[in-house]
């Protein structure tokens, strides 16, 4: 129904729900430090400090729309693994699971700093998804439905 849309706070238009999507360009302690960083392309991170691999947090609205936040994972365990299969496509990258460390604090969670998380491809095209935490309150943040107003930030005038 058109007055159940999301509209756009400064005409009114009826907004594409279903393109939400954000990225952080550098896991947060690189962000001042980007001379640490040794490789740098828009899916991998190299640095003293680890390994980063992007990755997509999905975040499910009350809307019914997804909203995908692009954040930064440090990979735990052995990394070299997890680039290889990266670099060979196909099966190896597939069926690619590993657990991490989320280096991006997500803007509508300031709280939760560092949690560990579960990272799993689900396709041979696709960028990893983060699909479980240990931690209780990251495993909200991938498991509920938030209020849309909560997670999606307020779009600038673009007339």
């Amino acid at each position: 129904m058109e007055e159940d849309r999301v509209r756009c706070d400064c005409c009114g238009d009826v907004l594409d729900d279903q393109r939400l999507r954000w990225e952080y360009d550098l896991p947060d302690e690189l962000v001042d430090a980007p001379e640490e960083i040794s490789y740098r392309s828009r899916a991998v991170v190299l640095s003293e400090v680890g390994s980063f691999l992007r990755c997509i947090a999905p975040i499910h609205l009350d809307t019914g729309a997804v909203a995908r936040i692009g954040a930064w994972v440090a990979i735990l365990g052995d990394a070299r693994a997890v680039m290889a299969a990266g670099r060979a496509g196909g099966d190896a990258w597939e069926s690619l699971r590993f657990t991490g460390v989320l280096a991006n604090t997500l803007g509508p969670w300031p709280e939760i700093h560092r949690p560990v998380v579960s990272v799993a491809v689900s396709g041979p095209e696709l960028v990893p998804l983060l699909v479980s935490s240990r931690d209780p309150r990251m495993r909200d943040v991938l498991t509920r439905s938030w209020p849309h107003p909560d997670v999606v930030p307020p779009r600038g005038r673009h007339r």
